[in-house]
């Protein structure tokens, strides 16, 4: 079957290669990883392992601490939060490699590479090279190893790469939710996570030692609100 190229050339004057289709238009290799998803849920099992900590198999009430209690609601928000990244980071690799590798290049991806990956004379050096989406891979591969993907200014920018446009609009209409709610409380999460990692979840503005105050309510709708989105990102990704 013949391939059809289409390239657009950029403020370099080199041509990159943006998508590759055959002749009924259709983009090839739609297999979907799930690698990400299992990623996911290994990860969200922990955090609510760590919320139920005080139950036991028989749903019987453990006597614990509330100083033990309200540690482990912090570490749920912290390994919720590090479940969404490993999911976004994990997704994020399967789908742009795929593109990288079948040389279908959206707009976003084909901006990060001549923008983030190379400098400009770099990327006179190696375009015109056989092996130029071999080497993109690789720096790819390093630009991602030094990358999180918490807070949703972060989600959404990257996810355009793996042409998911307005990641949480998706959602939010996908789950039928507001998607400044959505916004609101991932960036608020998010947050607290980097004030439990960062700050011992301490109150700095305060001159006495002040803990910010948790709740399991907190700890569980974290849960739940990650759950969310990665169940919708991935029931969308499906569908495409």
């Amino acid at each position: 079957m013949e391939e059809n190229i289409e390239s657009t050339e950029n403020k370099t004057g080199i041509e990159i290669p943006i998508t590759c289709t055959d002749n009924s238009g259709q983009l090839k290799g739609n297999e979907k990883s799930e690698l990400a998803f299992k990623i996911f849920n290994s990860g969200i099992k922990r955090a609510e392992n760590l919320l139920n900590i005080n139950v036991d198999s028989q749903n019987n009430k453990i006597p614990i601490s509330e100083d033990k209690l309200l540690d482990s609601y912090r570490a749920v928000i912290v390994l919720s939060i590090s479940a969404l990244d490993a999911y976004i980071k994990t997704f994020l690799i399967v789908e742009i490699k795929k593109s990288l590798n079948e040389k279908v290049l959206s707009t976003e991806l084909k901006k990060y590479i001549k923008e983030e990956l190379f400098t400009k004379d770099s990327l006179h050096q190696y375009v015109l090279e056989n092996n130029f989406y071999e080497t993109v891979i690789e720096k790819f591969d390093e630009d991602f190893e030094k990358r999180s993907f918490q807070g949703q200014k972060s989600i959404d920018k990257y996810m355009k790469l793996a042409g998911v446009n307005q990641v949480f609009k998706l959602v939010s209409n996908s789950a039928d939710k507001s998607v400044d709610k959505l916004l609101s409380a991932i960036e608020n999460f998010t947050q607290r996570r980097h004030l439990i990692v960062h700050c011992g979840d301490h109150d700095l503005t305060q001159t006495e030692l002040t803990e910010n105050k948790i709740t399991e309510k907190d700890a569980s709708d974290c849960i739940k609100l990650v759950s969310l989105i990665v169940n919708e990102i991935h029931k969308i990704s499906q569908s495409k």
